[in-house]
């Protein structure tokens, strides 16, 4: 079935992946650690695992959702410093511009899900002079429930009347497949530097490359990008 809406991750799939995830998940886990929370259940392994056994922790607690909110936002404000060094040393991957470009001229609609601040984001895609290329932003600003979570995913769905069959994602994680999978949603992984093709698939990737060139003519064979209207 044809496409009719292609939703990319940002960071490791059309730009490269700059942020010290291990520092910043170091920063974030001592402002916990600050505010009492007990280090056995602070996960170091992935920021998202962090951040959503932290929060179930913190609700199991009794803390008030207001006093919640409060430390989401310094933890997130903690985030973005790291999110900010890395946007400055990040370059567009190659193919990324050309890409959107293939979309845009066969008329799929193209959404942006990322993890990052919303600033970080337009910084981002205004440095590679993509923002004319996307339909639509969606940070976590707007998704306080971060990939895994399908919040913004469903935000995106909904804004463009699309559902799951209609629509392909084009990520580089784990996280990103898992995302698209919980919904349904077709997914293809560009292999960046944090997983591995062999993890990518085993996840549930439909197909893997190494950069994001070859993804359209891939659709094409598959018969998954439409035809363009006169």
């Amino acid at each position: 079935m044809a496409i009719e809406l292609v939703v990319f991750d940002l960071d490791g799939t059309l730009v490269t992946a700059e942020i010290d995830f291990q520092a910043m998940r170091r920063a974030i886990r001592d402002l916990l650690l600050e505010h009492d929370f007990p280090v056995d259940v602070l996960p170091m392994n992935s920021t998202q695992d962090l951040l959503r056994s932290a929060f179930a922790y913190a609700g199991e607690k009794g803390i008030t959702p207001v006093e919640i909110s409060e430390l989401r936002d310094k933890v997130y404000n903690e985030a973005v410093k790291y999110e900010w060094e890395g946007a400055k040393k990040a370059q567009l991957v190659p193919g990324a511009k050309e890409t959107l470009e293939v979309f845009l001229k066969h008329q799929v609609k193209i959404a942006i899900l990322t993890n990052d601040n919303r600033s970080v984001a337009e910084y981002l895609l205004g440095k590679f002079e993509l923002m004319s290329n996307i339909d639509l932003l969606i940070t976590r600003d707007e998704a306080p429930h971060m990939k895994p979570s399908t919040e913004g995913l469903e935000l995106i769905l909904e804004h463009f009347h699309k559902v799951p069959s209609q629509t392909l994602f084009i990520g580089d994680s784990t996280i990103d497949i898992m995302t698209a999978k919980k919904l349904g949603i077709r997914c293809v992984a560009r292999r960046s530097k944090l997983r591995s093709e062999e993890e990518l698939r085993a996840e549930g990737a439909i197909a893997v490359f190494p950069t994001l060139t070859p993804i359209i003519s891939y659709l094409q064979e598959q018969e998954m990008l439409p035809t363009i209207k006169k």
